[in-house]
């Protein structure tokens, strides 16, 4: 299977009710780190007036007017990154012209420019089932203090979702809502279309198993040079591609757990 095939929606849902988290195992061995006083997130949100844009509304609000801001700046393409992948750069590519980036790009640029306002933020790949799937998303997942919990952005498509009730969700209620068959409203609208059944059965099929870099930091691909990756897994599930550690700059560490409880531990416990 390759790629999203809509008529396997029930397929991908199943995968996900089928399979468990081992969420008895918390032993705390995830130690995750958010690097938000980099000069060059001071450098992003000056340049950019990014508190400006934020308003001085709820943290909710600011997030979602960050998320329309890049949205309106460069649009989602499923063309290959640049060399330079850092918010900096890709805005600096963006204020000359205009230009389309993938994904994992756009998860990238959020990411760190929730971090220069001082929001705790990662940048989250979500995976499928099949190994032999090279389709996936990347998201960018940010802690509110104000809810106390994690929630999901999309930068792509400029997506958030919510409950039936208009609450936000996280990554974690997201695809346990899916696998119980509960309402998820896209944007936070009930009405169904065409569009948010193919985006709901399309990340059905990437919320499969997930991974997110240990330090949240500004350019992580370039300034840091043996990576380490949290990597979350359901009960009795491992990924072929953990098998293979090496990546072009030092050795990459991937530190798995099955269990969500230390996955998406409040970050405000660590420091």
């Amino acid at each position: 299977m390759f790629g999203y095939i809509p008529e396997f929606k029930d397929h991908y849902i199943n995968l996900l009710k089928f399979t468990e988290y081992n969420t008895q195992h918390c032993n705390d061995s995830l130690e995750f780190l958010y690097d938000k006083n980099k000069k060059e997130l001071s450098y992003i949100r000056n340049k950019y007036e990014l508190t400006k844009v934020a308003g001085n509304s709820s943290d909710i609000s600011q997030l979602l007017n960050i998320m329309g801001w890049l949205h309106e700046k460069i649009k989602h393409d499923n063309v290959a990154p640049p060399k330079i992948c850092n918010a900096i750069h890709i805005l600096d590519l963006a204020h000359d012209k205009r230009i389309k980036m993938n994904c994992y790009v756009l998860a990238t640029i959020l990411n760190e420019m929730l971090l220069s306002l001082g929001f705790y933020s990662r940048r989250l790949h979500c995976r499928s089932y099949d190994a032999y799937d090279l389709d996936s998303h990347v998201v960018t997942s940010v802690f509110l203090e104000s809810m106390n919990k994690w929630i999901y952005l999309d930068p792509s498509w400029n997506v958030y979702v919510t409950d039936d009730s208009g609450n936000l969700l996280g990554l974690q209620e997201f695809r346990e809502r899916l696998r119980n068959s509960q309402p998820v409203w896209v944007n936070g609208n009930p009405e169904e279309t065409d569009w948010t059944k193919f985006y709901k059965g399309y990340m059905a099929k990437n919320l499969f198993w997930f991974i997110t870099p240990q330090n949240s930091t500004f350019n992580f691909e370039e300034s840091v040079i043996n990576k380490t990756y949290y990597i979350l897994l359901p009960d009795h599930f491992i990924p072929l591609e953990l098998n293979n550690t090496k990546s072009e700059k030092g050795t990459n560490i991937r530190i798995t757990t099955t269990s969500p409880y230390e996955f998406w531990k409040s970050p405000i416990q660590t420091v």
